[in-house]
């Protein structure tokens, strides 16, 4: 496998409180890896760092050009007025189009029907289940390609079934070919899919 993450001696800073505290971090092409840690750890800042979204203060990242973020849904805004299809084909990131083409919907709708959502594609956000809901962002996410994909406590508040059914999904994202990091607090999680390695985070530091 070849190493396409790495982080060296990367610290963030929130104000005067150290949020990563010299990480090095190494990822091979096509693993999935576990970030655990207890609330407030900084395993949600070790991922964003990654996807770009926070500003490191010192330190070296390298990573692969395509990386998809997913956040924690609960921030998500289950309320705006769009639907099933038109959240999914954002993913396709198009900035300087006015319009997607045939292709881009098509591709789309491929997403959409791999992760089982064609019967949803007209439906509202706040008509879902969060199972549901979940798999939406995911097939948005997907839409961009990703080399490597970056989920923070993907199913968290779902049901049993909901729960295996989404990591089913993951389980094939990864045969296929895709990186995933997973945050999650629940240790249960780490029975639901093959996994290359667990990485603990305390305070900022990774301990193993």
């Amino acid at each position: 496998m070849n190493k396409f993450l790495s982080l060296e001696n990367v610290n963030v800073n929130y104000g005067n409180f150290k949020a990563l505290n010299n990480i090095n971090f190494e990822m091979n092409a096509g693993e999935l890896i576990f970030i655990t840690g207890a609330n407030g750890s900084g395993k949600s800042t070790f991922i964003k760092t990654i996807a770009g979204l926070i500003k490191i203060a010192s330190g070296k990242i390298l990573k692969p050009s395509k990386i998809a973020y997913v956040p924690q849904i609960e921030t998500a805004d289950r309320d705006f007025p769009a639907t099933v299809f038109e959240i999914v084909i954002t993913g396709m990131q198009r900035p300087r189009k006015l319009f997607y083409t045939r292709q881009d919907k098509q591709e789309a709708m491929k997403i959409i029907n791999a992760l089982g959502l064609e019967n949803l594609v007209t439906r509202k956000l706040n008509t879902l289940s969060g199972g549901q809901y979940r798999r939406v962002f995911l097939a948005r996410a997907l839409c961009g390609k990703p080399e490597l994909l970056l989920l923070d406590e993907p199913c968290a508040g779902l049901d049993i079934k909901s729960h295996r059914d989404f990591y089913d999904i993951l389980a094939k994202i990864n045969s296929d070919g895709t990186a995933i990091m997973i945050v999650t607090h629940d240790k249960g999680d780490f029975n639901e899919i093959n996994y290359n390695r667990i990485i603990e985070i305390s305070d900022g530091r990774i301990l193993n």
